[in-house]
């Protein structure tokens, strides 16, 4: 495991967790090719990968999502994680384009809308405070949030810039070539459009639904002096950002993702994160390129890379005594289970 800053962080959670993965799409992925997820998978990638990861197969389509390189999703490891050391999860749709066929919490049924334009939504602050007075009803000794929405990277862009951070090809991508110009095309057009440089009027121009919602959870957690992990790579540090703005004590958090994500060199998750808070950042490590299977070798060249808490879940699981090299030996183990070959 990488450890970053390490603050002793890592022995608080060495306890019960919940894992809560929070769901979105992006109208303007239908419209630029902004994400690394598949033409094929967009749509319906968000409902796979938690079917998967709850139920431990999907049902909306036979397989789980791929990448443009046809490499697995990310699910794949957070399924493993959350199978060998059974961990509690739960999921929440903030607006992914198809629903999910498991047991789901409704915080709002329309994706996020055309960033582009500015008019990413209406209501992030009403989605934060769903959102919070649902955190109020759960409880655990350890929140881990992880997200799934692709096109997340662009949207993290745009908040990040919003709020005055240095982001500027600096977020990650789910793909080999990261469009770091497009993106940031994209976002600065929307962003002559919000009202304001307050937090929730950035989300409403250029964020998705995932962030306010992911961000009320930590900061309910937070308050309750429960530790939090946000599980995930730069569009975590975009929802850092957002926590930052609503509530400043942030000793009990920590962004934990993969190797893939800190090895990036196309991206700088560590000098994001250095610029809105001091808190720990960890990472787990895989062994991927000595896999049987040539999707998890491709994540070593810098495909996928993160999603769906895969990080945070695993450095959970590793620091709770799982080896990494059980997780690469069951998602290779269950591979044609999954996807047929």
């Amino acid at each position: 495991m990488i450890r970053i800053n390490d603050n002793g962080f890592i022995e608080e959670i060495k306890k019960d967790a919940l894992f809560i993965c929070v769901i979105s799409s992006i109208e303007t992925t239908l419209h630029y090719p902004i994400s690394g997820v598949h033409k094929d998978f967009i749509k319906y990638t968000p409902a796979l990968d938690v079917e998967l990861v709850f139920f431990g197969k999907t049902l909306t389509l036979k397989t789980p999502p791929v990448d443009s390189s046809f490499s697995p999703s990310p699910a794949v490891i957070t399924r493993a994680c959350v199978e060998l050391k059974n961990i509690k999860n739960l999921h929440i749709d903030a607006g992914a384009f198809i629903k999910p066929k498991i047991p789901y919490i409704e915080i709002d049924k329309k994706p996020t809308g055309r960033i582009e334009e500015g008019k990413a939504m209406e209501n992030s602050k009403l989605l934060y405070n769903k959102a919070y007075n649902l955190a109020n009803n759960l409880d655990a000794e350890l929140l881990i949030i992880g997200e799934s929405v692709p096109g997340g990277t662009t949207t993290a862009l745009g908040v990040l810039l919003g709020l005055g951070y240095d982001a500027e090809g600096k977020v990650s991508s789910g793909s080999i070539n990261n469009p770091h110009e497009l993106k940031l095309e994209i976002v600065r057009k929307g962003l002559k459009r919000a009202k304001s440089n307050n937090v929730f009027d950035i989300l409403n121009a250029v964020g998705d639904k995932m962030m306010p919602v992911a961000a009320a959870l930590a900061v309910n957690f937070l308050k309750r002096r429960k530790p939090v992990i946000l599980a995930g790579g730069t569009q975590m540090a975009a929802v850092l950002a957002v926590i930052k703005e609503i509530y400043n004590d942030l000793d009990k958090i920590a962004i934990a993702t993969t190797e893939f994500v800190i090895n990036d060199k196309n991206s700088d998750l560590i000098g994001l994160v250095e610029q809105i808070a001091d808190i720990p950042i960890y990472a787990a490590k895989f062994d991927f390129e000595n896999s049987r299977l040539l999707g998890l070798r491709k994540y070593c060249e810098g495909a996928v890379k993160e999603g769906v808490g895969a990080g945070g879940v695993s450095v959970y699981s590793i620091a709770n005594n799982l080896n990494p090299k059980r997780i690469r030996e069951f998602i290779e183990n269950n591979f044609k289970k999954w996807y047929g070959q």
